[in-house]
This record gives C-alpha cells, sequence and structure tokens, in this order.
C-alpha cells in the first residue's frame, strides 16, 4: 500500500462503542461493488457470517449460552463487481478518490484494522471474458498493510464473488457489541435504513457459522419499520431531508435522531430528552407500540463528515460566523424540532394524560404545587412521562426553585429599571410590575401552602409515633422529642424549618434561647453545675435581667419533658413531677455573663411554666394526687401551682396535645382540600 497503513491506523479514530462499524464498511463496500456491477441491486446478494471463537453446534437452551460466546470475526461475501485492478490500485492507495461521488473517503479499510488484527480477502472477478481470482491479507505485520498478494487467470469461469474475512476481533471493541445475531441484524439495518429507503438494498442474508438458520435482513425490516415519512426543513439557508421512521419497540432501541452522509449513518443523538412528552414507546392505531427514528441528510451533510465518517467538521460553537457554515447545536437543534413536529400528534395526547396525571399527584399529595399546573404549564413539558411520584415531586420542587430565582431576577430587574427611568412614565414599569407581582403573589401561596403540608406530616408522623408499634411496644421518649425538635441542639442551631414547636404552642417558636436535651451545665444562660438534661429548656426575653435594669417578667421560663407513651412504672422518686421541679431549684441557682461581659442573673421571682406530656396511667395518677395536682377541666390532664418555687406545673396528655395541634391547624388543611389522612 501507498502509505505508512500502521501510522493511518493509529491516527485513526474509532470508539470503543463503534466495534459493529468496520462491519457495516464491508456491507457498504459490497452493496457499492453490486451496484457496479450493472448499475442496480435487483439480482445482489450480500452474506454474512458470524465467527465465534468456539464453533459447537448447540440446540435448544443451549443457544443461549452459544450466543454469549465471544465473537472472533465476520465474513462478508458478495457477488459484486469483484477486486479488479482498477478497485485493487484503489484499495493500495491511500486517500483514493475513486468512490468520491459515493461519499467514499478511501478510509473506511483503514477502520477494519481499529478493531481487527487482520482481514482476508479473496475475489473472483471477470475482466471481459477472462475470469481472474485474487487473493491478500490486509493486516499491520508491515508498514505497507498488503501481503501475500495472489492473482491467478482461471481456466474455466468461476462464480463471480468476493469474500472479506474480519478476523481476530479486539478485545475492547468485541465486548462492546451485542452478542445476539437478531440485536446485530438489527443494528445493520437500523445502519442502512437510508439505503434500504431508496430501494438500493439487494438480498443480505444474516447467520451464524454452524447454524443452518439464516436471518433476511429484508424481513428484519419489514418487521422493525412500522411507517416513513419524508420532510424537508433548513437551517440558515442549507436545506435539509428528514426521513422518520416509526420502529417497531425492542429492547435495544431508544428514540434518535441520526445523521447521515453519503448514505450512511455517521452520528446518532437520543431525543427522549430533548422532545416534551416523549414516552419510552408510542402506541399505534392498533395498540402496537414503536420507537422513533429520524435519519436527517442533505448535501451539507454530505460535504462536511470527516475522513472516518464518525463526526461532522462544523463551526465551533460561539466561534466566528462564516457565511454558508453551520454550527453543530444549529443542525441538531433544528433538526430536533423537526421530530417535534412529527411527533406532535403522540406527544399531545401524552401531554394531556401527564398534566392529568400530575393535576391528580398535586391535588392529593403535594398541593403546594398547584399554582404550577395553574400557570406555568410549559415549565412542566420539561417533566418526563413515565416518571415515579418520587422523582416528580423532586421536578416539581427543582420547576419551583428555577421560578423563585427568575422572579428574583426579574425583581431587581424591575427595581434598576425604576431607577433608571425616574421621573418618567411609570405606565409601561406598572404594567410589567401587576404581572411580576401576580406571579410573585402566587409563590408566595405556594410557600404557604407547602408549609401547611409539612405540618399535616408532622402531625401525621406523632400520630403514629403514638401508637403501639410493630414490635410490640410504644416508641421510645426520644422519638417524640425530635419531631418537636432536635435533640442535644440549641436554638442557634436550627433554623425555623427545622423544628415543630407549634405542635404545642405557637408562641414558643418566638423565644430567645432554646436548648434541646443538653445538660444544664452547658446551656450558655445560666451558671450551673448540675448534668441534669431537660428535654425542652426555654427562655424568653423578660426571663433575664441585667444589673442595671428594672425587671419586666412577664413570660419567664419553660421546661418540657416528654415521656414513652403509656409508661407505668412511676415511683415516689422517679417520677415528672419532682423531676421538672428539680430542674427549677437547679437553674434558680445559677449566675452567668452575656455575651458583652455584662453579669445577668434569673430572678428568684422569675416564672416557670413546666409541661409533662405522657400518658394519664395509673402511676401517674398516683403522683400527680401525691403533689396535689388537680384535674384539668377537660379531664386529659393535670395541673397545680408550687408558689414556693414560682412553678407553674401541668400534666398534658399525648391525645390531647396531638387533638388541640389538629383543631388549631384544622381551618389551614381544609382550605388546601388536604384529606384526612396523608400518607
Amino acid at each position: 500500500m501507498q502509505a505508512n497503513v500502521i501510522g493511518r491506523v493509529r491516527n485513526t479514530n474509532l470508539a470503543k462503542n463503534q466495534g459493529l462499524l468496520p462491519l457495516y464498511e464491508a456491507i457498504i463496500n459490497s452493496i457499492d461493488a453490486i451496484e457496479e456491477t450493472n448499475g442496480s441491486t435487483p439480482n445482489g446478494n450480500i452474506d454474512i457470517t458470524v465467527l465465534r471463537h468456539y464453533a459447537l453446534p448447540m440446540d435448544g437452551d443451549e443457544l443461549d449460552q452459544r450466543y454469549s460466546a465471544p465473537i472472533r470475526g465476520f465474513v462478508v461475501q458478495d457477488n459484486g463487481i469483484g477486486f479488479t485492478d482498477e478497485n485493487y490500485l484503489s484499495f493500495n492507495e491511500a486517500d483514493t478518490q475513486i468512490k468520491a461521488s459515493k461519499g467514499g473517503k478511501g478510509v473506511g479499510r483503514f477502520i477494519w484494522l481499529k478493531a481487527f488484527q487482520k482481514v482476508e480477502v479473496e475475489s473472483v472477478f471477470a475482466v471481459g471474458n477472462k475470469y481472474h481470482r485474487r487473493k491478500f491479507e490486509f493486516s499491520l505485520s508491515s508498514t505497507e498493510g498488503i501481503h501475500n498478494h495472489n492473482l491467478q487467470p482461471l481456466s474455466t469461469p468461476e462464480p463471480i464473488q468476493t469474500t472479506v474475512r474480519l478476523l481476530d476481533f479486539k478485545s475492547e471493541y468485541e465486548e462492546r457489541i451485542p452478542h445476539n445475531p437478531q440485536a446485530i441484524a438489527h443494528r445493520i439495518v437500523e445502519h442502512c435504513l437510508e439505503y434500504l429507503l431508496l430501494g438500493r438494498f439487494p438480498r443480505i442474508t444474516f447467520h451464524e457459522e454452524t447454524e443452518d438458520y439464516v436471518i433476511e435482513l429484508e424481513d428484519v425490516y419489514s418487521n422493525l419499520v412500522a411507517n416513513v415519512s419524508r420532510n424537508q426543513f433548513a437551517v440558515n439557508g442549507q436545506d435539509f431531508d428528514i426521513n422518520h421512521f416509526k420502529i417497531h419497540a425492542h429492547t435495544d432501541l431508544t428514540h434518535h435522531v441520526s445523521f447521515c452522509a453519503n448514505n450512511r449513518v455517521v452520528k446518532t443523538v437520543k431525543i427522549t430528552n430533548r422532545v416534551p412528552n416523549l414516552s419510552s414507546n408510542l402506541g399505534t392505531d392498533k395498540n402496537e407500540t414503536f420507537v422513533y427514528a429520524g435519519y436527517v441528510s442533505s448535501a451539507y451533510l454530505d460535504g462536511h463528515v470527516n475522513q472516518q465518517r464518525t463526526d461532522f467538521d462544523t463551526l465551533p460553537e460561539g466561534g466566528f460566523e462564516i457565511p454558508g457554515e453551520l454550527t453543530w447545536s444549529e443542525i441538531e437543534n433544528v433538526s430536533v424540532e423537526a421530530c417535534k413536529i412529527f411527533l406532535k400528534p403522540y406527544t399531545e395526547t401524552v401531554k394531556v394524560e401527564k398534566e392529568e396525571r400530575i393535576r391528580r399527584y398535586v391535588s392529593e399529595h403535594a398541593p403546594e404545587f398547584r399554582y404550577l399546573v395553574n400557570h406555568y404549564t410549559e415549565e412542566l413539558d420539561a417533566i418526563l412521562p413515565d416518571i415515579s411520584d418520587e422523582k416528580l415531586n423532586t421536578q416539581l420542587y427543582e420547576i419551583q426553585r428555577k421560578i423563585e430565582t427568575d422572579l428574583r431576577e426579574e425583581a431587581d430587574n424591575l427595581f434598576e429599571t425604576l431607577e433608571a427611568n425616574e421621573g418618567q412614565d411609570y405606565g409601561a414599569w406598572e404594567e410589567q410590575f401587576s404581572k411580576f407581582w401576580q406571579d410573585f403573589n402566587e409563590l408566595g401561596k405556594a410557600r404557604l401552602a407547602q408549609y401547611i403540608v409539612h405540618r399535616k406530616m408532622m402531625l401525621t408522623f406523632l400520630e403514629k409515633a403514638l401508637k403501639l408499634q410493630e414490635t410490640g411496644k410504644y416508641s421510645r421518649e426520644d422519638v417524640i422529642h425530635r419531631i418537636i425538635f432536635p435533640l442535644k441542639t440549641i436554638s442557634d442551631d436550627v433554623t425555623p424549618d427545622q423544628h415543630n414547636l407549634w405542635i404545642i404552642d405557637e408562641k414558643l417558636s418566638y423565644h430567645q434561647y432554646l436548648a434541646s436535651d443538653k445538660p444544664l451545665k452547658k446551656i450558655q444562660p445560666i451558671d450551673s453545675d448540675f448534668d441534669s438534661r431537660p428535654d425542652l429548656l426555654v427562655f424568653f426575653n423578660s426571663a433575664f435581667a441585667t444589673a442595671d435594669d428594672e425587671p419586666p417578667y412577664n413570660s419567664g421560663i419553660v421546661i418540657f419533658e416528654f415521656k414513652r407513651p403509656m409508661r407505668d412504672d412511676y415511683s415516689e422518686y422517679e417520677n415528672p413531677i419532682s423531676q421538672v421541679l428539680g430542674y427549677v431549684k437547679q437553674i434558680k441557682e445559677g449566675n452567668a455573663l452575656q455575651k458583652d461581659g455584662r453579669l445577668f442573673q434569673i430572678p428568684q421571682t422569675t416564672p416557670f411554666y413546666c409541661y409533662i406530656v405522657c400518658d394519664p396511667t395509673s402511676s401517674i395518677k398516683d403522683q400527680a394526687d401525691y403533689h396535689n395536682l388537680r384535674p384539668t377541666p377537660d379531664a386529659n390532664g393535670y395541673f397545680g401551682y408550687f408558689e414556693n418555687l414560682g412553678a407553674y406545673v401541668e400534666l398534658i396528655s399525648f391525645d390531647k396535645l396531638l387533638r388541640d395541634a389538629q383543631k388549631r391547624n384544622r381551618i389551614l388543611f381544609d382550605k388546601l382540600n388536604l384529606p384526612a389522612k396523608v400518607s
């Protein structure tokens, strides 16, 4: 060969997932050779054989094992014109132009050696009435590429045919191709759909080396393709054709658009995520399912395909514009738009069904997104039709976040415009602001709805935590505690949306300082040596007095203690009433410094409000009687005042805590039409 073949192969690009491309090239060469015979393909034949590393005949269930065996090569045999002197010299010349009119770049044979160790060629051809046989090997054993060339005249006529053996498949390519012959046949048909469409497909058969069963690629095409239609479009003055194929669905196919040059597929782009409301499989009137495949071709693509026919040479994105030249994104985007137009009858149906499903989901599970389905239906197009409920909720949240970001940017722009146009007519600005405020107001309602749903969920969790668990036991008190407020934290560590103090009392959210399950000696507002750990210790502004201030003590300090639901083993020495009163004594003994270093103390007159959340079991009732607590008017708890400590103590049942929180929030839940139970 008149080139350094080793260097040319090294400089030839072939992605590891394109291991079948050399086979496609051999098949296309055979089609061209058949066309050269008489300019048509009606009597042309191509036979493809799969070679594997072991070739034992197998039956029945063993076929699956047979098809999983590694492929060592392919044999492609045709009855085309063959390796005449002209064709052989062309093969032996790098960058030959003999097939330039058909889009040939003269580099296809280099791709053979990219994926295979060697190629054996044997061809019987005729020149006039004389027949010849030519044989040679093509490999990288030397820089010339061609070895053991032999040309013999034949004394008697033989069938004209050429056999190309692609041998010793390189593992890095072989392991990434399908191994089932039916799947390989599908890939060949998909690659050559343009030839089939134009009637340039000869009879092609495909089979295993050791099996009699033959796959007819014409049958594969008939079974694969449900319908074909053709359209045209333009990209900045350049004309393009697109063939729309409806292909019967099978596991190896997804919706895609392929870009062709000289009737060969060069580049394929998946479009499932680029065409809104495109289901993984689309239905037909016969209740069949199919996959969409678009095939784009044009003189522009023919002229801009690279030498390896693996990509197109187009303008770089964001570079200088050249009249008549295009960027790849321009070609791809307009092509996808053409796909959208063809698919619209199918996507519109899916769009309606999907939006109805989203409305139903939002109504039943996520009312905070109700404004999206009412005012931002275009944004919902980005949601895939087959999405799960869990992922749907995430998508809706992401859409909401994007709308929030866009509205913030719009607000900044509005006020910048207002400042820039100060003193001028505000009519246009007011109209724009009115539209913005409507959207912003809807967003505010959505955030409120989201918070109300959160409250409903938290009350549902609390209700479930109070019931007898599958283990036969009740939840520990720390489970209840976590629902109300995170353990071992202080108020500076927790954002307002991370706690649920509203379950107890809305006013608790307006505290100055709160410690949750922290030892008294580690709580900043007091100076204490005690290790006692109140479940919740809440300070309000009026609980503190500095050395120079008169103390207006109105709210005081609140202590909450949670006990395990249905606990009934309280003793005289281990009971929550004595426990909270002990906390009061220990806190009153403390002094501390404020952050600015000034001395402050908790005055003896500071009121303490101690709440014990527990079930009114027998032992807790005994302790309430022992401490002279009185039943509450609703008989769901006990209360009393310990004057010597200035401490009010109340026992609240879990049922009362839950029921009161539900009553306070019921009007909010009703406004959102929330179900009685939130799953």
